[in-house]
């Protein structure tokens, strides 16, 4: 019996753009946090590139070491949220900020990618990664 193989799991570009959930894992262990992460590919995304260098390159100007630093953190912190449309708890989590149920916004995304590096850093891997966005199962 053939393989039965949908062409449009492979339209990576379409599924860049509606985003994939994702669960980071830190040291191998999951976060209990799902981003809805878009691909770097998208228009929107390279069109952001643009806008991030040329933040970036306005630190340059700053001429107190520290203050350069924190601020090259933000606006990363900032380029990396521009990939996340969407957060939830991840199967099995209850996931609080400020005692309050976990609810989408850019600040907090801002926020937490400033605060948490490492999920900042995870994100990125996730959505440099076309394959991450085939819809196929990936052991099939």
């Amino acid at each position: 019996m053939a393989k039965k193989i949908n062409i449009e799991d492979f339209f990576t570009d379409d599924n860049e753009k509606e985003g994939i959930w994702f669960e980071p894992k830190i040291k191998g262990v999951p976060c209990g946090i799902e981003f809805l992460v878009t691909g770097t590919g998208t228009d929107e995304n390279v069109a952001g590139t643009e806008r991030y260098e040329k933040e970036m390159a306005e630190t340059e100007d700053i001429k107190d070491p520290i203050e350069k630093v924190k601020k090259q953190k933000e606006i990363d912190a900032n380029r990396v949220a521009q990939f996340v449309k969407g957060i939830r708890a991840a199967e099995g989590s209850d996931v609080q900020y400020n005692g309050k149920p976990l609810e989408y916004s850019v600040p907090l995304i801002q926020k937490l990618l400033f605060k948490s590096p490492l999920i900042k850093m995870e994100i990125i891997r996730f959505a440099k990664d076309t394959a991450n966005f085939i819809k196929r199962e990936k052991n099939a």
